[in-house]
């Protein structure tokens, strides 16, 4: 993990449910009693009132009453059911004022679910007891197929899960890599989308994220996309295996005004489902010239057994999966 000693910006962070503060402020706690941290992060939960109505629309304006106080300014929503005119509204109002939004679809609960899966199930609702009242109690028994708590609380993903826990961040900190590159997993299956307030299921809390504990960001992409790494225009054009032997083509199209070097320390590497990570093979060094472009050939070795192989295009602040 990274950290930065030069620089303490400050981050106020406004949400609408209490799960989505205890994550958050717990954050804020770990981070601000540490003076290495890149940020100072203050965090508030936006409380329903009664005779009052707290939606996105509100809490974005809320929100809007601290931007001139803090560097920046985060509000935190979900889908929920039938409000995607008020997301829809929040979001515009956000982006005019200049205000981030980590937002989650059908809840946050689906954010905690990508903690553990790479999820496209679209459920119905947070959880199913938020239905109750005194004269109707209900009782969850969709077994996850209706509402995200539930599916949640599986026994191999998190069974103590509940609303509000105050160490919900503790016990999901170790699989911080593993979210952050499911929900960018999630964001390419559901691309190329416009209207992000109607997607289901949907989360970016992972850029938040990214920014408090100056983690790197992730991009996923497919073979034959085009990504930048490090202002080239990169394309993986196509894959050979053999047995443990990777050869991958790739396209650099170098349209900077600044030469790119192709040695032995580009940071391409191949990882498998273990989690063990290949360099390429040593190549001849060479220079990509502005305004030019090449086609290379990267070889990597890989264990015998090694199965789901992606490449990965690390940069300084992000880097850029490929599943090949």
């Amino acid at each position: 993990m990274k950290k930065n000693k030069t620089t303490k910006r400050t981050v106020y962070i406004l949400t609408e449910g209490d799960t989505e503060e205890a994550y958050f402020s717990r954050i804020g706690e770990i981070v601000g009693a540490d003076t290495d941290w890149k940020y100072s992060v203050t965090v508030e939960v936006r409380e329903i009132i009664k005779g009052s109505k707290t939606d996105p629309i509100n809490i974005v304006k809320e929100a809007k009453k601290s931007k001139s106080d803090y560097d920046e300014v985060w509000v935190v929503f979900d889908k929920d059911r039938e409000r995607d005119d008020k997301n829809e509204a929040a979001f515009k109002i956000a982006a005019k004022a200049k205000i981030n939004v980590a937002f989650s679809s059908i809840s946050f609960e689906h954010w905690l679910i990508l903690h553990f899966e790479k999820s496209t199930f679209a459920f119905q609702r947070s959880d199913c007891e938020s239905r109750s009242t005194r004269a109707n109690s209900i009782i969850c028994v969709c077994n996850g197929t209706v509402c995200a708590k539930t599916h949640l609380k599986q026994p191999a993903f998190y069974p103590s899960f509940e609303k509000g826990k105050s160490l919900l961040y503790d016990d999901l900190k170790n699989r911080n890599i593993i979210a952050i590159e499911n929900a960018a997993w999630l964001r390419k299956y559901q691309s190329p989308y416009t209207n992000i307030h109607v997607l289901n299921p949907y989360s970016d809390v992972d850029i938040l994220l990214c920014e408090l504990l100056n983690l790197h960001t992730v991009t996923y992409a497919d073979i034959g996309d085009i990504f930048i790494f490090q202002g080239i225009e990169v394309i993986i054009r196509s894959v050979v295996r053999n047995a443990n032997n990777i050869s991958i083509s790739i396209s650099l199209n170098n349209q900077s005004q600044i030469a790119f070097a192709i040695n032995n320390n580009q940071p391409f590497t191949v990882i498998d489902d273990n989690g063990n990570t290949f360099a390429y093979d040593d190549i001849q060094a060479s220079i990509l010239q502005p305004n030019s472009n090449k086609v290379i050939q990267l070889n990597y070795t890989v264990n015998p057994n090694s199965q789901t192989i992606r490449f990965k295009a690390t940069t300084i602040v992000t880097y850029i999966l490929v599943n090949i």
